[in-house]
Parts: structure tokens; C-alpha cells; sequence
């Protein structure tokens, strides 16, 4: 996998461009602010007095609706939700965008499974391995964080020094771009969110838990050692690497997870884990995800609220609420966020 760097990025190639941004939420605003703060001629498309506009209003941006802004692009960072990025691309972008403009994306999801289609512009991909307050957070501090880039379409000969341009003015080439491709970044993305990151590892602490108060231990207790740590060792093992973390963890720690522990996951999940590549990798989960939005989200808002009424929830929040620390974790989240 070949690695960019600042010294393979051309700094004037967004000179007197139009970058226009579609959807000022997680991703959008943190992108609209590196841009800006680079140097870029911004601007945001958004619905009229929706919290977005009026957002991007208050920090400064000009603001249209979708199409004018899409109208008026030289690149167009389309950074709406997967799941509307299709429709809104169809009734308010497709059409208004002129001949020699760009498109962006900060996720493959859309291109890698045909809601959008485009064989009229340059199509690129910019994707920040972080979420969007992290992203303005190391970009202002001098910083940056990892980005992946791709080439989808390249009608004007320019669309792989685009990219570089937009990760060089988000700050990820600080960090390094790594080049990939439009379906890679978006079945590998959605396998690590259900494998590990957003599915296993919470499913594993939250079954960790269950056991403890099932064996008659406090949920104060069980929370701390099943899910309240997990941000110790997740820092240790991106510092560090596995091996680096079990070197500074305790000889019983490092002993019993290696011998034992690692053996909670065997072949029953190595097939589990199988069945959902496959579910990602042949297009289902994104019809069912795109489906389920569409039929109003009924199914979802269901799975989120019992997780909510979950017993670690309510042990967590207890705990949280009582917390120093965790007062000023949430001041700092708000306080990222917002910058």
C-alpha cells in the first residue's frame, strides 16, 4: 500500500477552487474549519433553517441550499449521512453540477454500493481514519490524523492531485494518506464497526458484565473491570501494539489472557465473523441498512432504546454521573466538538 505525503501533495492545486461542503454535521463542520483555516475558498449546502445551516451561519460560511452550493462547487465534499447521500445526490446534485468539478467523499459506502454512479466528474475519496471532532482537534493543534485516499473516476487527469490537495488542507498528510480503493475503504470500514469496534468488543464487555452480576458480583465492580478499563488497554495497544500493551500490563494479565483468555473467541465466532464479511462484501447489509431508512427506521430506534434500558448502561451512567473525570471527559468531548 503506497503511503503520500506532504511532499507529494501540490499546495496550489485548490488555489482559487470552490469547495463546497453538503452536510455540516460530524464530518462537515470539522472538514468545513481545516479547509477554511487553510486557506480554501468555502462554502456550505444545507437545508434552510435546519440546525446545519444555522450552525454553519454561525461560524461564518456562506450558506445555500444543496443544489446552488453543488451549482457553484469546484469540489463538492459530499459529507451527508450513507443512507441519504444516494437521494440527495439524485434530486438536488446530479444535475447542478458543472463540467470539470470534483467530488469528494469521506466514505466509500455510496460509490462502493451503487447509490451513486457518476461517470461525469472526477470522483475521489478523502476518508479521515477519525471521527470529525478529533480531526479539527489534532488539525488545531498542529497535528493531523491518518487519512485513506482513492480514485473512482478520473476524467480530468487531476483527480489523485485533488485528493492530495484536500488531505493536505484537512491535515492528514501530516499523518500520511494511504492509498486504497473506493470498495476497500467501504467493506473493510463497515467489517471493523460490526466485527470489533462498534459490535464485538461493546458485545463482549457487555456479556462480561451479565456474567459478573449473574455470579452475584456489584455492576459497579463489573463495569469497572468489563468496560471502564477497555479505554486504558485500547490506548496502550495503539501506543504500543498487542504485545506492547501486555508488557506494560501485570505478568497475571498478560499470563491469563494469553493462555485463557483469548480463547472466548474461537470458531464460532471466526464463522460468525465470516457470515458478516459476507453479508457486507455482497452488497446485503447496505440494501438492508438503505431499506430499513428509508421504511422510517422503526427496526433501529427499537435495537437502540434496548441497549439503552440495558443494566451496564445503567451502571455506566451511574457512574459516569458521580465522576470527576467524567464530567470533564464529557466538557472536553463538548468542547472539541464545537470547536
Amino acid at each position: 500500500m503506497r503511503m503520500y505525503t506532504p511532499a507529494d501533495a501540490d499546495e496550489g492545486v485548490l488555489e482559487g477552487t470552490t469547495i463546497a461542503i453538503a452536510g455540516y454535521g460530524n464530518q462537515g463542520r470539522p472538514q468545513a474549519l481545516n479547509l477554511r483555516d487553510s486557506g480554501c475558498r468555502v462554502i456550505v449546502g444545507a437545508r434552510s433553517g435546519r440546525e446545519g445551516w444555522k450552525r454553519a451561519r454561525a461560524d461564518g460560511f456562506e450558506v445555500l441550499p444543496v443544489a446552488e452550493a453543488a451549482r457553484r462547487a469546484d469540489i463538492l465534499m459530499m459529507l451527508l449521512p450513507d443512507e441519504v447521500q444516494g437521494d440527495v445526490f439524485r434530486d438536488e446534485i446530479s444535475g447542478a453540477l458543472r463540467a470539470g468539478a470534483a467530488i469528494c467523499f469521506a466514505h466509500g459506502f455510496a460509490v462502493a454500493f451503487g447509490e451513486i454512479d457518476d461517470t461525469d466528474h472526477d470522483v475521489i475519496l478523502v476518508a479521515p481514519k477519525a471521527q470529525g471532532g478529533r480531526l479539527r482537534e489534532a488539525f488545531v493543534s498542529g497535528g493531523g490524523v491518518p487519512c485513506l485516499v482513492g480514485v473512482a473516476r478520473d476524467g480530468t487527469g487531476r483527480a489523485l492531485a485533488l485528493a492530495l490537495g484536500v488531505a493536505l488542507a484537512l491535515g492528514c498528510l501530516r499523518e500520511g494518506a494511504y492509498e486504497t480503493t473506493f470498495r476497500e475503504e467501504a467493506v473493510s470500514d463497515l467489517f471493523g464497526e460490526q466485527a470489533v469496534l462498534c459490535g464485538g468488543v461493546p458485545a463482549i464487555a457487555k456479556h462480561a458484565f451479565d456474567l459478573l452480576v449473574r455470579k452475584g458480583y456489584s455492576p459497579e465492580v463489573a463495569y469497572f473491570e468489563c468496560v471502564q478499563e477497555l479505554k486504558i488497554i485500547v490506548d496502550l495497544v495503539a501506543e504500543r501494539g498487542f504485545a506492547g500493551m501486555r508488557d506494560v500490563t501485570s505478568g497475571t494479565a498478560a499470563y491469563g489472557s494469553l493462555a485463557f483468555g483469548e480463547r472466548v473467541v474461537g470458531s464460532e465466532t471466526e464463522t460468525a465473523m465470516e457470515k458478516l464479511f459476507d453479508r457486507i462484501e455482497s452488497g446485503e447489509f447496505a440494501r438492508l441498512w438503505l431499506d430499513e431508512k428509508r421504511a422510517g427506521g422503526a427496526a433501529f430506534q427499537r435495537l437502540r432504546d434496548e441497549e439503552r434500558n440495558l443494566a451496564v448502561e445503567k451502571a455506566g451512567a451511574a457512574i459516569r454521573g458521580r465522576s470527576h473525570g467524567g464530567a470533564e471527559r464529557s466538557a472536553r468531548t463538548k468542547e472539541r466538538n464545537d470547536a
